[in-house]
């Protein structure tokens, strides 16, 4: 097992903290890294025992199935978690000096990109890392898969309601409608716009002219999946729950007019 790399599929509902147990009761000599950096030679070479635990996301191998509108959810969720080779690790950082007024516009991503011997699960739940892959992402190109992954977890949650699949309850939806609008009001892609929309920006980076209109084409989408979000909101909240309602409605007309303007 010395300076290999494992992906594990955990328990249902297993929480991090408890699989780590897991293991560390396991290898009971073992020290527990508390960091996700890649070990230096210091550790690889060193008779010690260490063990590195951390959460990568799935990359799903069957995007067409993922992309049309007429396959279930259900299906659509099963295609995301199964049958995976690849998985990915992400770590922020900041290149160059740190702008205090807006941190996204020096927020790099590191992205390690792990790819297995066979895809998980498979007759067992952990294989073997054959491939580790590292590339770097600009703020500009991590702002638009933010905006993306999020607009996608929107139209799943609104199209579950739509379809009856989440009845009575609609906490799930305010929630998440709340955690969007209200980011969006005080800061989220407000700071996007200050960060990307700016003239010095664009004229300092004439490369991103495509990246930036991609941008502002994921924002306007965002701003028709909430307002259909909202619709949907609307025909389930509770009579107690009106007065969050009506600051949901209120915020996204703010929201909606500073995007246009």
């Amino acid at each position: 097992l010395q300076n290999k790399e494992y992906v594990c599929r955990g328990h249902d509902y297993e929480r991090l903290e408890a699989f780590q147990q897991r293991m560390l009761s396991e290898f009971p000599q073992a020290i527990a890294m508390q960091h996700p950096n890649h070990p230096d030679d210091s550790i690889l070479q060193c008779d010690a025992q260490y063990l590195q635990i951390y959460a990568v996301t799935p990359i799903p191998e069957n995007i067409d199935v993922l992309q049309m509108d007429r396959v279930p959810d259900r299906i659509k969720s099963f295609y995301r978690v199964n049958n995976i080779r690849k998985f990915r690790y992400d770590r922020p950082f900041h290149k160059g000096p740190k702008d205090k007024e807006n941190e996204f516009k020096s927020l790099w991503i590191e992205r390690t990109t792990l790819t297995l011997t066979h895809s998980l699960p498979g007759i067992s739940r952990w294989f073997e890392v054959e491939r580790r892959e590292l590339v770097e992402v600009s703020p500009l190109e991590n702002a638009i898969q933010v905006v993306e992954n999020k607009n996608q977890e929107l139209r799943t949650l609104i199209s579950q309601y739509q379809h009856k699949q989440m009845h009575g309850n609609i906490n799930l939806l305010s929630m998440c409608l709340n955690g969007v609008i209200d980011a969006a009001v005080n800061g989220g892609i407000a700071r996007y716009q200050e960060a990307f929309f700016d003239k010095d920006y664009i004229t300092k980076h004439p490369g991103d002219a495509e990246k930036i209109t991609q941008l502002k084409e994921l924002m306007q989408e965002q701003v028709h999946v909430l307002g259909v979000g909202l619709a949907v909101h609307e025909k389930f909240v509770h009579p107690e729950m009106r007065p969050l309602h009506k600051k949901l409605i209120d915020q996204f007309q703010m929201m909606r007019s500073s995007l246009y303007h």
